[in-house]
């Protein structure tokens, strides 16, 4: 396998390739926006998309793929020894995976190296649920199996575009689907790297496939009847566009959009831990992930103190270039992005809001934003989600009032309660949200067999290990009617 770095980088060109039906072919569509380093507004390629054509011999192929079995009528053994087999390939890329999105996305190295080495472990996780019998239940007279549902759409995001990339592919091979996968066109050389390792490993033709593109394919793709299940993680309004189609079509989605998240802090919380767990939760990823701070709730009491403690915290965090690992916040992904992170918070100006932000930017001509707490707005004023390193702060007085004001937002991924830890458990199960954590804000969930639900706006179904194999497959009922002779 040639290096990743000259697969999808050389001398300021990409070597974008769809894969499809088993061959590499250039993306015959070239776009109209560039691709730049976050870090430097350098530009480094044009954005390239599929055409009709390539997009319909793509879903033509995984649905041949899926009519001739040849991935599905393996035993669970055979296809999870190939899963290993992606997951040592993909081990050994994590450092050129980590790089290439850490210049487009901005996100810090050391954050996208972790994120790269959750590809081997989302692919050994799926390899033994792979290994499970089809049949899942048997009775006198009949027998349940899950079976796949035919050809899957992966559509990733740019925010975190390998380790979700992985776990969706992952499930869906695991299942026993056929994939067509499209990676943003923001961030696709991941999706690259991922490819050019799964290409060499000698899947059957057709149940692997690659397409560049913008909206348009993802549209394309989604909205073909051949594609039996599709799996899409971004924007809410983006999200609406793939419910549609499947709705349309009858077809199962599985969405995780955005959140506007709170955080609620408790009489008689831990400070440090409360500074902690909003420094985490607002410049990871430098607040470019869906479950990011996005209203700080504050006691009353605790107010002055926990913004003090934040701000002088906030003036020592490095912020850099994404290629440093002594880098704590990065860039934002592009120009367009740090001009809607700008506007909000400009908007929240105007409103009366008092923008407080003691973070050093530096001496780059990136797409940087120092994070910013925002005093003075109204809760209603603040239920959109930024998608970036931004909280509105309110206060209150009694618990009722902090519950109210969690739940008042259209979106429920995540919530993060801090204090006493039997109080905070039953905040926390008061709170309309897919996922509350205590006492700590963390990139994953709290444990590796967790689902992760998505309630409200913040998307349909729930993913995790289990869950996300599970919805690439279907139930089948065989058997004989009670009381019909044999």
């Amino acid at each position: 396998m040639s290096r990743p770095a000259e697969v999808c980088l050389r001398d300021g060109e990409t070597t974008l390739q769809n894969y499809i039906a088993g061959s590499w072919q250039a993306p015959a569509v070239e776009l109209t926006r560039t691709v730049c380093d976050s870090n430097t507004g350098e530009p480094l390629f044009k954005q390239l998309g599929s055409t009709p054509q390539q997009i319909d011999a793509a879903i033509t192929a995984a649905d041949q793929a899926h009519r001739d079995a040849t991935w599905r009528n393996l035993t669970g053994e055979q296809r999870a020894a190939k899963l290993n087999a992606i997951a040592a390939a993909l081990e050994e890329i994590v450092d050129d995976m980590a790089e290439v999105d850490a210049r487009l996305t901005g996100v810090p190295i050391t954050h996208t190296r972790t994120i790269g080495r959750v590809c081997g472990a989302a692919f050994r996780a799926a390899a033994e649920l792979a290994a499970e019998a089809t049949q899942v239940r048997s009775e006198t007279n009949f027998v349940v199996e899950r079976l796949p549902l035919g050809p899957a759409a992966i559509v990733g995001p740019w925010n975190a575009p390998s380790g979700i990339a992985c776990h969706k592919l992952a499930s869906a091979l695991a299942a026993g689907c056929p994939v067509v996968f499209k990676p943003s066109e923001w961030a696709p050389l991941s999706g690259q790297l991922i490819a050019a390792a799964i290409s060499q490993l000698g899947l059957p033709t057709g149940v692997f496939q690659l397409l560049h593109g913008d909206g348009m394919t993802g549209a394309a793709i989604v909205g073909d009847p051949r594609i039996a299940a599709v799996s899409f993680t971004g924007g809410l309004q983006a999200g609406r566009a793939v419910a549609a189609a499947c709705a349309n079509q009858i077809k199962p989605a599985q969405l995780e959009l955005g959140g506007n998240n709170p955080l609620i802090v408790l009489p008689g919380a831990d400070l440090d831990a409360v500074v902690d767990g909003i420094m985490t939760s607002l410049t990871t990823l430098n607040g470019q992930w869906c479950r990011a701070l996005g209203r700080l709730i504050v006691h009353e009491s605790m107010l002055d103190e926990v913004l003090d403690a934040t701000l002088h915290k906030l003036a020592q965090l490095n912020a850099g270039s994404s290629l440093d690992s002594a880098t704590q916040l990065g860039p934002l992904v592009h120009e367009q992005h740090r001009a809607h992170v700008v506007d909000a918070i400009d908007a929240y100006r105007k409103m009366g809001g008092e923008v407080l932000q003691s973070t050093r930017l530096p001496d780059l001509d990136g797409w940087f934003v120092a994070p910013a707490l925002v005093k003075g707005i109204a809760p209603q004023d603040a239920l959109e989600e930024v998608f970036g390193p931004v909280a509105t702060v309110h206060s209150y007085t009694n618990i009722n009032d902090a519950v109210t004001l969690a739940n008042q937002a259209p979106f429920g991924l995540a919530a993060y309660v801090f204090g006493p830890r039997e109080q905070a458990y039953t905040v926390a199960r008061q709170l309309d949200t897919g996922m509350a954590k205590v006492n700590s804000v963390t990139l994953f969930s709290p444990h590796p067999s967790a689902p992760r639900p998505a309630w409200k706006l913040s998307g349909l179904g729930e993913e995790g290990t289990r869950e996300t194999f599970e919805f690439f497959r279907g139930s089948r009922v065989i058997g004989v009617p009670q009381g019909v002779p044999d």
